[in-house]
Order: C-alpha cells, then sequence, then structure tokens
C-alpha cells in the first residue's frame, strides 16, 4: 500500500436523511462508495463515514480491498505517525470519525457521553454503547441555502438545536406559555425555577417535562396540540409571546413528531442555530442537541455512542432518558457561544485553506477553496494521518515523495495521506474546486 491511496467510505440509511438525489450524501456515494451503488429515490441517504469505526468502516478502494483498520494495523508508525501512537498506544483506530451528514428532518434529541460515562456505559451494556470513548463533534454547514417552508433567510444553509438558551429566556417561555407549563405539570420545581433560575433548578424544572413525556405521553401531547393548534387559529394567548421564527419551528416540529415532548424540549429550553455555508458549531460531550436541516461536514472523536431522549422510539427514550437527564452539563449559554469560528490555515502555502479547530487534540478540520485563478493548494506535512473528500469539481491529489502516485478524484472521491507528507490539492475541471479533510495535529 502506497503513503496516498483511495478510500471506500461507509454508507448509513436513517429515516431522518434526505430521500434519494435530493441527498448530497447520495450525490457523493456515486464516488466515495463507487460500483455497485445507485441511487434509490425511495431510500433515505443519511451519512457517509470515513473512518475506521466497526459501525461503517472505510475500506481501500482498490487491491488489496481490505479495511482501512487492517492496513493501518499492518504498519501503525508509518499509517498513523509515532505522535498519535504515543498518545493513544492501546489503539490503531483512527483518531477521528469524518462524515458528510444530509439531514431532512430532526435527529434525535441526543447526547454524548464524557469519557467516564462512555467507559462505564459500554461495561454494562457493550451492545448499546459500543465504545469506552468520548465523542464530541463539530459540524460544518457546505450545502446550498435552505428552501423548504420557505427557508430561514440570510443564505441559511443549516438548522438544528445546540445547548439550553440563557436561563431568563426559558424562564420567559414558562411565565408566558401556559402550554408549556402545564406540560411540565410539576408545580413545585416550575415556581422554583421561576423564582430563582439556576443550574440545579434548571435541571429540576427540565427534568420534569422530559421524564413526563416517558411517563405520560398524553399528557404531554394534549399540550402541544392545544398550543400549535391556538397559534394557527389564534385561540391561545401564548402567540404574541412568540417571533415567526419560533412560530414556524414549533409548527415544522410538530409536523415531523406530533405530539413529540421534543417539540416542547428543543422550541423553549434549546437554542435554536443558523448557520450559513462555511459556518461550524461545537458540541463537547454531555450536550445537548439535535440537528434539523441541511448538509454539513461533521467531525468527532471516534466513538458511536449516543443517548436519545425524544424524536426517537418512545422505548428508546423511556429506557434512556434517566442517564441523558444525570448526564447534560446544563450549561446555559446564548447560540453565539456555541459557535466554531473558522482562521486561516497556518501550514497552508496559497492561503486557499481555512481551520476548523476544536478544543481537543484528536482532530481539525480543513476547507479548502480553489478557482481556475487560484487552482493549487499545497498543505504542509503534519505528523498525523489526512482524510479528505472531494465536494466540487476535479481535483489531483499529490504527495510530495519521489515515486508516489497522485490520485485524480472527482466529487465524492475520497483519499487517505500517511502522516508527514506535502499534500498538493490541484483543480483539474470545473470552474471551482473544494475539499475538506480532518487531520490529526498531535
Amino acid at each position: 500500500m502506497s503513503d496516498l491511496f483511495r478510500l471506500k467510505a461507509a454508507l448509513q440509511l436513517y429515516d431522518w436523511g434526505k430521500r434519494g438525489h435530493h441527498s448530497l450524501v447520495a450525490q457523493l456515494a456515486q464516488n466515495a462508495i463507487g460500483h455497485p451503488f445507485s441511487v434509490d429515490d425511495k431510500s433515505s441517504y443519511a451519512e457517509v463515514w470515513m473512518g475506521t469505526h466497526a459501525n461503517g468502516a472505510a475500506h481501500t478502494f482498490h487491491f488489496p480491498y481490505q479495511p482501512l483498520l487492517k492496513t493501518i494495523s499492518s504498519d501503525p508508525t508509518y499509517y498513523l505517525g509515532s505522535s498519535i501512537l504515543k498518545k493513544w498506544p492501546s489503539t490503531t483506530h483512527l483518531p477521528y470519525l469524518f462524515k458528510v451528514l444530509s439531514v431532512a428532518k430532526a435527529l434525535p434529541l441526543q447526547a454524548h457521553p464524557d469519557k467516564a460515562l462512555a467507559k462505564s456505559l459500554n461495561a454494562e451494556d457493550s451492545s448499546e454503547f459500543v465504545d469506552a470513548n468520548h465523542k464530541p463533534e463539530i459540524a460544518i454547514a457546505i450545502g446550498e441555502p435552505l428552501t423548504s417552508d420557505g427557508g430561514w433567510g440570510d443564505e441559511v444553509a443549516f438548522t438544528g438545536f445546540a445547548g439550553f438558551r440563557p436561563l431568563e429566556e426559558i424562564q420567559q417561555f414558562i411565565q408566558n406559555i401556559p402550554e408549556l407549563a402545564r406540560a411540565i405539570g410539576d408545580k413545585q420545581a416550575t415556581t422554583q425555577f421561576l423564582e430563582k433560575p439556576s443550574k440545579d433548578t434548571l435541571k429540576a424544572v427540565f427534568g420534569a417535562l422530559l421524564s413526563r413525556g416517558v411517563a405520560d405521553q398524553a399528557a404531554v401531547s394534549e399540550q402541544i396540540r392545544a398550543l400549535v393548534d391556538g397559534i394557527q387559529s389564534g385561540g391561545t394567548t401564548s402567540r404574541k409571546y412568540l417571533d415567526e421564527e419560533m412560530v414556524k419551528v414549533l409548527i415544522k416540529l410538530d409536523g415531523q413528531y406530533p405530539g413529540n415532548v421534543g417539540v416542547l424540549v428543543a422550541s423553549f429550553f434549546m437554542n435554536f442555530v443558523k448557520l450559513m455555508r462555511g459556518e461550524a458549531v461545537y458540541i463537547g460531550a454531555d450536550e445537548i442537541h439535535a440537528y434539523l436541516e441541511g448538509d454539513i461536514i461533521e467531525c468527532m472523536a471516534v466513538s458511536d455512542n449516543v443517548l436519545n431522549a425524544a424524536f426517537t422510539a418512545a422505548a428508546q427514550a423511556r429506557d434512556q432518558v434517566p442517564t441523558f437527564l444525570s448526564m447534560l452539563t446544563y450549561t446555559s449559554r446564548p447560540t453565539a457561544n456555541w459557535s466554531l469560528p473558522h482562521t486561516p490555515y497556518k501550514y497552508s502555502q496559497n492561503k486557499l485553506t481555512r481551520v476548523y479547530a476544536p478544543p481537543l487534540e484528536e482532530f481539525v478540520v480543513l476547507g479548502t477553496y480553489l478557482s481556475e485563478e487560484q487552482g493549487v493548494e499545497v498543505l504542509g506535512a503534519i505528523g498525523g494521518p489526512t482524510v479528505g473528500i472531494i465536494l466540487k469539481g476535479r481535483v489531483k491529489v499529490a504527495l510530495d515523495v519521489a515515486g508516489s502516485e497522485p490520485l485524480e478524484l472527482e466529487r465524492g472521491g475520497v483519499f487517505y495521506a500517511v502522516p508527514h507528507r506535502q499534500v498538493t490539492l490541484q483543480l483539474l475541471d470545473g470552474k471551482g474546486g473544494e475539499v475538506w479533510c480532518a487531520a490529526s495535529m498531535v
């Protein structure tokens, strides 16, 4: 195997994914997966995975047609680099899992456990929680502006929910939306939160609502129905406390998951995040979130652990809500605090690359934009491996090593470059090229 080779990614179909040719994932899969893949317009194409995780392992695209992990394990120092092996000596997995997502409707309301909880859950039930690792993640909007339901304005390409709103915002909603207060159904928890909003009283009032959504779904659903119907008919006083965007969010969520407690949780307790193309959010371990719509690059520490509390099967919510409630950080902060700004990549020779660097050791994400005028970028050598995907254009990928065979990849093509190699990206065809990479900088 060479120091630069093509990968065959893994495909994930979930019901929240976009259908058929409307899915960016399906469009990319024709080269990311290759023959014999073909698009079925009745299928929901949700994710492309580019990594070593067993739940969606990448393979070498050409001979010897083997899992990427097997290739890496044949010579870990060569394929991962000594710095990564020193940092994570017990594994030869890539330290990150790189993905593309195409989201048509809300994902489950979820959180990913930190390392300590992941180890505990994995020890208790390794079939449900397959990893003893944390899963902090970033999401970067890469799609076109959203147009469903009239769009969200300002070139918004992705929407979702991240973390708890500021306490005073939640306080105002509970105070002014009687349907929400009735759905919570715990007067003591509600009163204590309204009198003294804090992390502890938020945990109590939020826990009351989410737990009731599991234990007495009919009662919660009744209040959601009263609120949504009242908004649409003008029969509720709550309408005057909701702006047009909140009304749109409520109606959209209820249309996707009628009467689900997540409609109230996401709308009134969580920040509504809107990203333009190229903007990103960082979601740490134990933080509540749910993506709503759009195409994104996603990268995370290598793990597939998740706890789902709403917008999911009732049995799963019932099993996981207690742990979900105990694991959350209950950090309240404005939407802007969840953003992950990009900066110019200092190892970029021609300054065509931006870097998204979360507060993690496992990975950074690089976005490279090529044009007819500036069609070549050179990425300096780093100590860890790089996995990349061509999002636009036909691009030549080459390394600065004698005898290394370059790759010419079209949209959806995926590559792996070993550590300590300079990577050159050259636009061959198209009005523009776009390449996204995950890399370890340890």
